[in-house]
């Protein structure tokens, strides 16, 4: 079964001229970096619906599986020289009219919906366990298929990449690998979920994607999904956002170097917030508040976050440092996002039903 793209039930209800569509094509995708000269691709007033489409940049790992003719477009099209100095292929950027540095920037992640119903999980050279000598440098390629109700993947095949994975985007036909059976009789949960989106950076030129920062970025928490919203800080005039580098599945901590990288259709509404401001960004769940913090150490991104959190839990809150402090020990949970994307990611997670209502 092919996946039908801009079909979601919830776009089909927004009928005005608020909801906009920004499809992937060789013209709106920029490969490998985030920079703040670029031209927007769509520009939108805070309020606004967006329908954007996302590509993965391992569409080449199964071609037969992960492309159509607009992704194959997109491969052929964009020389493979300017696809750096990251490997992530990202949709954007949208302006947002009035956002400003200092503002937030809400993304608020209405639906998700996969344009193909396959993803691609590489064992990286950059995964945690690469150097052990059990896995002696063993690229694996494993492609998993999502069932039709988009609640379970099963892997289809597996395969050794023929050589290393240093080229981005590169295409392997089928005829060019050994495709054979793996992990018989398992499934594996979806959670389906945007890795990479950010808010341009402030800093001039190409940024690389790989190391999520505190303008967002390579994320990577597989929280970030439908019925979530995201606040960014906003590092220049007009915010411009751009999405890419989804997923149909991942565990915390990303461990072998990727997830289930997929390309997916987002259904987003951004909002300029003037009312609040946050240095992070900051996930909103139903349930709870998480504030992301990275640093190439895991015990200095652990001291980065907590110091964040007790800021936020004394301006959202209203508690001092040390009950902050206290809070932090005995009701937040703190994990491991990602340990493969240079700059290591930790988020802090705090229940929102700690804090009851006050009484009248």
């Amino acid at each position: 079964m092919r996946y039908s793209p801009f079909k979601s039930s919830l776009a089909d209800k927004i009928q005005d001229a608020r909801l906009h569509t920004l499809e992937a094509t060789p013209e709106t995708v920029h490969w490998g970096y985030f920079d703040n000269s670029l031209e927007p691709a769509l520009t939108v007033n805070s309020g606004d619906f967006v329908y954007v489409e996302t590509v993965t940049h391992h569409a080449g790992d199964a071609p037969d599986l992960l492309m159509d003719e607009g992704i194959k477009k997109i491969y052929e099209e964009i020389p493979e020289e300017t696809r750096k100095p990251g490997p992530h292929l990202m949709t954007g950027p949208i302006k947002v009219e009035g956002a400003e540095p200092g503002d937030m920037l809400e993304v608020q992640i209405l639906d998700l919906e996969p344009r193909l119903p396959y993803g691609s999980n590489l064992s990286a050279p950059w995964g945690f366990l690469f150097d052990e000598e059990k896995y002696n440098g063993n690229e694996q390629v494993t492609i998993y298929e999502i069932d039709q109700k988009g609640k379970w993947l099963t892997p289809k095949f597996a395969y050794t990449y023929p050589g290393p994975y240093n080229v981005n985007g590169k295409i392997l036909e089928p005829e060019e690998t050994d495709r054979k059976q793996t992990l018989p009789n398992m499934q594996i949960p979806a959670r389906l979920h945007i890795g990479t989106i950010a808010v341009a950076p402030a800093e001039s030129g190409p940024v690389s994607t790989i190391p999520p920062s505190h303008f967002g970025g390579n994320i990577d928490n597989w929280r970030i999904g439908a019925d979530t919203t995201m606040y960014y800080p906003v590092q220049n005039k007009g915010a411009l956002l751009s999405l890419g580098d989804s997923h149909l599945a991942q565990g915390d901590s990303e461990l072998n170097g990727t997830g289930v990288e997929a390309s997916l259709n987002c259904l987003i509404r951004v909002k300029v917030r003037k009312d609040f401001s946050f240095s992070l960004p900051l996930l909103e769940t139903n349930n709870h508040w998480m504030v992301h913090a990275f640093n190439p150490d895991l015990n200095e991104a652990a001291k980065i976050g907590s110091l964040s959190t007790i800021g936020f839990l004394q301006d959202f809150y209203n508690l001092s440092a040390s009950d902050a402090y206290s809070f932090l020990a005995v009701a937040a949970d703190f994990h491991i996002t990602q340990v493969v994307n240079e700059n290591k990611g930790i988020h802090v997670s705090i229940p929102k039903d700690a804090f009851r209502p006050e009484e009248s």
